[in-house]
């Protein structure tokens, strides 16, 4: 557990480790809405922290447009986004839909080129150059949810396996795909 001292200086650290933050939100529940409003908190954080952290939590993030209510969480979208009529309303939340994000893929890039990115990703395989002992079966493999955070964060050069991997949460999914790096791009095209 991690002890008290510790959290109040990790929640305060604008470059605190995201791993330890989710641990601390986990583990000391009256510390969600600082984990919260930390810029190292990931958007799947977020949406762990508004369905399941505590009042002051889902407070803040309702503030910050991340709710959870009955059903799936979703992102609220920015103010400047809302279209005026319900059409254009349901194409930008689409937007920000994780299940959406194949399909506006697909319509995004031909076929053509979706097969090419895919026979890129696949024959290219990273070197690992982390000093952790993280390799890229490990990285194409593991269902460990934890090591899947912990590669993507500390073995940057295993990020397009990350990608690859069909285990890969859908948060961290929407993170690799915000880094614009084409390599991930790539291995990202191959995930159906």
């Amino acid at each position: 557990m991690v002890d008290y001292d510790k959290a109040v200086a990790t929640v305060q650290d604008p470059n605190a480790d995201p791993v330890l933050l989710a641990k601390i939100a986990y583990e000391n529940p009256e510390f969600g809405a600082n984990v919260a409003v930390n810029p190292r908190c990931y958007p799947g954080l977020k949406r762990w922290l508004a369905t399941f952290g505590d009042e002051r939590a889902r407070q803040t993030l309702a503030q910050m447009g991340v709710t959870a209510e009955d059903g799936p969480v979703a992102d609220a979208q920015p103010a400047q986004d809302v279209a005026a009529d319900s059409a254009a309303d349901s194409a930008a939340a689409d937007q920000y839909s994780a299940d959406s994000y194949a399909a506006s893929a697909a319509q995004q890039q031909p076929a053509q080129d979706q097969y090419a990115a895919a026979q890129y990703a696949a024959q290219q395989e990273p070197q690992a150059t982390n000093p952790y002992g993280y390799t890229a079966q490990m990285a194409l493999e593991t269902t460990d949810q934890e090591l899947i955070a912990k590669i993507a964060q500390y073995a940057p050069e295993l990020r397009p396996c990350i990608a690859r991997n069909p285990s890969t949460y859908p948060a961290l999914v929407d993170w690799l795909a915000q880094l614009n790096d084409p390599a991930v791009n790539a291995a990202l095209a191959t995930r159906q």
